[in-house]
């Protein structure tokens, strides 16, 4: 693994801690207002965070080229989207079970990558994902009563989709952007468009200090240091080796919601979510595996030439 590889996967180790953070304060702020509120406060704070800390680094105010604001544009609207996916979802499931359901972004960042970016997929790949659904369908039995609980975990599976895609945008113009200005503005459209989609309703003007603080919490955790850390991944190494790191989010979140909120998954969720977070391992592990023998080939090859 190269050094620039070592740094992408520091910054996505980083960008995991801020992942299993956000959602306990997330879930925290749905038990106390309405998700599109939440989502505002989210976005809007997130975006606050990252003027203030581009104000810091650049010391005057960013200029934004044409290029900029398309990019900004699109990362905003799926912004939008993911989130209010993501705060349906954690009013309905628990945090461990958000995250879980949400790392299937490992699979789909590597779908979406292939016809995008050209970042092609092995046959290990199809195999992983067949795993992964198989602990999916343990995770939520399609068979079982429970509409509500279901819902929530197709609001999770919206949420990994827009997700996924911001990843995929931002590896395939992270080179050509700043990521702390760009990821700034993209909030700040994502606010703007919030007011597009919602107007202004009466539950705006509900909301609890309480509501904000919690929401704004959950906006350090997530919008503005988890995808930073992203964004910032995204220079060094593949979207697909960006989303690796994030596998560790799941028991991270499993440690903070039973030390925090006391709430333990079933062992149904424990074993479906352990067999789909295999699956998604099992391309990951191929992916590694694969980069390490080709780079030892290479230097056995070096040494012979210089032998001869």
């Amino acid at each position: 693994m190269s050094n620039e590889q070592r740094r992408g996967f520091f910054w996505a180790l980083a960008a995991t801690l801020g992942i299993a953070s956000f959602v306990i304060p997330w879930k925290v702020a749905a038990g106390l207002g309405e998700t599109t509120t939440n989502t505002l406060v989210l976005l809007a704070s997130a975006a606050v965070f990252n003027s203030l800390l581009t104000a810091h680094q650049q010391r005057s105010f960013p200029r934004f080229r044409r290029f900029d604001f398309g990019v900004a544009t699109g990362l905003a609207t799926l912004t939008l989207l993911g989130n209010l996916a993501s705060a349906n979802a954690i009013a309905i499931i628990s945090p461990a079970m958000l995250t879980v359901t949400q790392r299937s972004e490992v699979i789909l960042v590597a779908l979406i990558a292939w016809p995008v970016i050209g970042e092609r997929i092995e046959r290990r790949f199809w195999i992983g994902a067949v795993i992964a659904v198989v602990g999916l369908v343990i995770l939520q039995d399609p068979f079982a009563s429970g509409e509500i609980r279901a819902s929530g975990m197709a609001w999770a599976l919206a949420s990994a989709v827009w997700f996924s895609s911001m990843a995929v945008v931002t590896r395939k113009f992270i080179h050509r952007i700043d990521p702390v200005s760009v990821n700034a503005l993209r909030l700040w459209l994502s606010v703007a468009l919030w007011f597009v989609w919602h107007g202004a309703p009466d539950a705006l003007y509900e909301i609890s200090a309480e509501q904000a603080f919690y929401a704004s919490l959950a906006a350090f955790f997530g919008p503005f240091l988890g995808r930073l850390c992203l964004m910032t991944s995204a220079r060094y190494v593949e979207a697909r080796y960006t989303t690796l790191a994030t596998l560790a989010a799941p028991p991270l979140t499993l440690l903070f919601g039973f030390v925090i909120l006391s709430d333990l998954p079933t062992g149904q969720e424990i074993l479906g979510g352990t067999i789909m977070l295999l699956g998604i391992a099992l391309p990951v592990w191929g992916w590694t595996s694969s980069k390490s023998v080709a780079e030892v080939e290479v230097e056995v090859e070096v040494d012979a030439r210089s032998d001869s």
